[in-house]
């Protein structure tokens, strides 16, 4: 009897499962959604889970997937679903145009939501009316001539990182050194973050503090939030270990935050008649952005202070990550080509000769090629190799009806290796971007800042840093590739990364 109760349960279960089958291929061959997503080409998805299977696995293959072989089978717009969450991925400069410009797909895609608990409703996260006051208010913020008073904060921070190394360097016998440039200059991009967004030094190069730690390792906490799609939601996430080490985190990166908040509004109320004076940072003359917010906030009647750290955490996560990712990638490709390399330092030998001065805004616009070689390490390596818009109301994108409900997923990464654009697009070469190679090319081909309403606020201050911390470094240093270590491996962790870290062999020039 007992045999017979458990084959009927089984046949049940079956007939349930084949009946669930059937009437979740006619929902999605009949409701509208279904009809218009499944029109765009794309691998086929299963029922609640979609395509997680094939995303499965480690963050290099997440990325390889979506940005290579995706685009390689079914070109530069298909369909996917994560969960029952469709997205439309697309990578054609035309198909991009039509949806960064636009004004009717402009909030952010559902991916964002994990980054909430931590950055709130700021600029990176914000829509409609919210974000649009919010950007006109940040904007004056990185106006040409607040960014030049940070000049003497990227130099002094790059001479700081270029000690380190000298000494790691020094600590040889032959002067040369294998190391993660990763780290290193991860720490040098938050010094010079905390200084301009906060106007406070934390010393993240020479000092470890809870707040560095937990910069660090927020990041990573919501990646696997991006990779286990069952950590999105809240109930599941607090139960975890995963969830108790992120409500931590967020304690201590907020907390921190608030504390130079209430200090800075404190140092603002005893300058006396608007002239700037030297406060307890060493730093004169310079408007940090939360200078700006606290000014703009007259008891809280523009600004809260919660919108106060919402916005500045939104720039150290902005500020400090994509910078790393650009440097970091940028001193990979100078190693991996010599050629390009010696080329660069002949520049940097005609502008600066054997002296080790500072960098100053009159040497930046002689600095061609490095901005050259720049630009090209952000087409094949870009800090956000991927970001989203969710699609709010029906809309037409080139030939395709994309119905209310789904994400648009823009891969920038695919785009910039498009080869149709970019010919031999895996091969590094900083002479695209001479005037004359640029003629025709399309506007959208390359936006490794994003582009149209909702470009990148920091893009200026992005380059300018850049160029000061990367001219500094090669002046001093040659970068090399070590034959017995394997390469980079890339993948997407919130910005574009190495999965086992950038390792270079340094030496003094």
């Amino acid at each position: 009897m007992p045999v017979y109760s458990y084959f009927i349960a089984f046949c049940v279960a079956v007939l349930l499962f084949i009946l669930a089958y059937i009437g979740w291929w006619i929902y999605i061959h009949t409701s509208p959604f279904h009809v218009a997503v499944n029109r765009i080409p794309g691998p086929k998805y299963l029922p609640l889970i979609g395509n997680a299977l094939e995303l499965a696995g480690g963050l290099d293959r997440l990325q390889h997937t979506l940005q290579t072989k995706w685009v390689e089978e079914y070109g530069d717009i298909y369909r996917i679903f994560v969960g029952t969450h469709c997205y439309i991925n697309i990578s054609s400069p035309e198909l991009m145009e039509s949806v960064l410009s636009s004004q009717k797909i402009i909030d952010k895609g559902v991916s964002y939501n994990e980054l909430i608990p931590w950055l709130g409703q700021g600029l990176l996260l914000s829509s409609g009316d919210l974000w649009r006051s919010r950007r006109k208010l940040l904007t004056p913020a990185f106006h040409f001539s607040i960014l030049n008073s940070f000049v003497e904060v990227f130099n002094e921070q790059s001479r700081i990182l270029c000690g380190i190394i000298g000494d790691i360097c020094q600590s040889f016998a032959d002067g040369k050194s294998e190391m993660d440039v990763y780290p290193l200059i991860t720490r040098c991009s938050l010094d010079i973050i905390c200084e301009a967004a906060m106007g406070t030094n934390i010393n993240a190069q020479t000092e470890t503090s809870d707040y560095i730690r937990a910069v660090y390792r927020i990041g990573q906490v919501v990646t696997e939030q991006f990779r286990l799609p069952w950590l999105r939601n809240p109930t599941i996430l607090s139960l975890t270990a995963l969830g108790k080490e992120r409500d931590q985190l967020l304690k201590t990166l907020h907390g921190f935050t608030e504390e130079v908040i209430n200090n800075r509004r404190e140092v603002i109320k005893k300058k006396e008649n608007n002239v700037a004076q030297e406060t307890g940072t060493g730093i004169k003359n310079r408007l940090p952005l939360l200078d700006l917010l606290l000014k703009a906030s007259e008891d809280g009647k523009v600004l809260s202070n919660q919108d106060i750290r919402q916005e500045i955490d939104t720039f150290m996560f902005e500020g400090h990550d994509t910078t790393t990712s650009l440097l970091s990638w940028f001193l990979y490709a100078m190693a991996s080509n010599p050629d390009v390399q010696e080329r660069v330092w002949i520049e940097l030998q005609n502008e600066f000769g054997d002296s080790e001065r500072d960098c100053t805004q009159e040497d930046i616009p002689n600095l061609k090629y490095l901005e050259c070689c720049i630009k090209e390490t952000l087409r094949l390596y870009p800090s956000v190799p991927g970001f989203e818009r969710a699609v709010k109301e029906d809309v037409q994108i080139g030939k395709y009806f994309l119905p209310a409900g789904c994400t648009i997923g823009i891969l920038s990464f695919a785009a910039h290796r498009n080869p149709e654009i970019f010919p031999d697009p895996l091969v590094f070469n900083p002479e695209r971007f001479f005037p004359d190679e640029s003629v025709g090319r399309h506007p959208y081909a390359y936006i490794p800042f994003s582009a149209g309403p909702r470009n990148c606020i920091g893009q200026r201050f992005a380059m300018l840093e850049s160029k000061i911390v990367l001219s500094t470094l090669l002046r001093r240093f040659k970068f090399e590739v070590s034959a017995n270590t394997k390469p980079p491996i890339i993948a997407t962790q919130l910005v574009l990364k190495s999965l086992n870290g950038i390792n270079l062999i340094v030496s003094r020039r």
